[in-house]
């Protein structure tokens, strides 16, 4: 099995070695070189020794060992961040290498160490200017920071330079949308969906942008949201893209033509009041949480000609039938329950129509 590589940095104060010179010899840095050299070399090491600022920095291989880098990025793969980052702060120390200095950072990053990420982030980027991920986690960290303003001017130059990055677009328009430039966050947010269209997260960025730019971009923000449930309905983000259609929905009640009732509903309730009259309380939750589950996935209550089937009911129903049985069904199982659905003055209605 291969071994693992030494990654080292000590103090030359800690450095007792047989054979040395005093301390304040002007050959002792270079007998501590040779010493350490020559005891790996004796292990059948190749060892990479440097002296500096009074510390020992070094990195030694084993004949069967694994490489330096991979070795750490190894340790960043199964999230044993304490464990790399000593060994990537030496390897920092050592080497100009961007993908140890992108690394670098957002260990310190990820770590809570925000401050300390900037340097290695923008050793990276100068040293690797096309280095997406590296202006990206530039930008968080100095988000993390609540550094706004450094934040944008690094993901806005980031995105000049990189223009069809998904990393770089997505995280500039997170931040505007953040910072409530909802139109300068769209274009930002499109481009980085023309980099991976199927990438949810964006999606959803995108999505709670288009509500934030008024009831003219609901229509869109919810076919965003139906996209997200598709691609991925499992996903964390699926379930709050699922509360949003609900959200949507709720509000598509309540925007209701001269603040009338929606007679439809209204009708609708009193067909419900009938259904569910002569039923048992259990199968009534059975219907109700049924429709709440198909609810989860957005009910388009505005498309009649859009049909739903129930396994506790027979026939066939619109969203906004679906909706209105809901409304009833959870006032019959309890006064107190409330639907959201903003449908309070048709049920009162429906309740007058049928006599309850």
């Amino acid at each position: 099995m291969p071994q693992a590589p030494e990654i080292f940095k000590r103090s030359l104060d800690d450095i007792h070695l047989d054979g040395l010179p005093p301390r304040d010899d002007p050959g002792f840095e270079d007998a501590v070189l040779q010493s350490i050299t020559l005891q790996y070399a004796a292990k059948g090491y190749t060892a990479a020794i440097v002296i500096q600022d009074g510390h020992v920095r070094g990195v030694a291989v084993p004949q069967e060992g694994v490489e330096p880098k991979q070795y750490i990025l190894g340790l960043l793969e199964h999230r044993f961040l304490e464990d790399a980052l000593p060994a990537l702060e030496v390897m920092a120390e050592m080497t100009d290498d961007p993908e140890i200095l992108y690394n670098y950072g957002v260990c310190l990053s990820e770590m809570g160490r925000v401050e300390e990420s900037i340097s290695p982030l923008q050793a990276c980027v100068e040293a690797e200017p096309d280095y997406a991920h590296a202006h990206a986690a530039l930008g968080f960290s100095y988000v993390k920071l609540g550094e706004l303003d450094k934040a944008e001017t690094t993901l806005r130059n980031a995105a000049e330079k990189l223009p069809d990055d998904l990393w770089v677009n997505r995280n500039l328009a997170g931040l505007l949308a953040k910072r409530g430039k909802h139109e300068e966050a769209k274009p930002f947010f499109e481009r980085a969906l023309a980099a991976n269209p199927k990438d949810i997260g964006t999606l959803y960025g995108l999505a709670l942008n288009l509500e934030e730019l008024g009831p003219q971009n609901h229509e869109q923000a919810i076919g965003i949201y139906q996209r997200i449930i598709e691609l991925e309905p499992n996903s964390p983000i699926t379930t709050e893209a699922k509360k949003a259609l609900s959200r949507l929905a709720q509000g598509t009640m309540k925007e209701k033509a001269d603040g009338g009732l929606r007679m439809d509903a209204v009708m609708y309730m009193t067909g419900a009041f009938e259904t569910f009259e002569n039923m048992e309380q259990q199968e009534l939750a059975k219907v109700v949480f049924e429709i709440a589950k198909l609810g989860e996935s957005g009910l388009s209550i505005n498309d009649p000609d859009k049909r739903y089937t129930l396994k506790s009911l027979d026939g066939d129903f619109s969203g906004l039938q679906l909706l209105s049985m809901m409304h009833v069904g959870l006032k019959q199982i309890d006064p107190s329950l409330d639907s959201q659905s903003g449908l309070d003055a048709e049920y009162d209605a429906a309740k007058r129509m049928a006599g309850k």
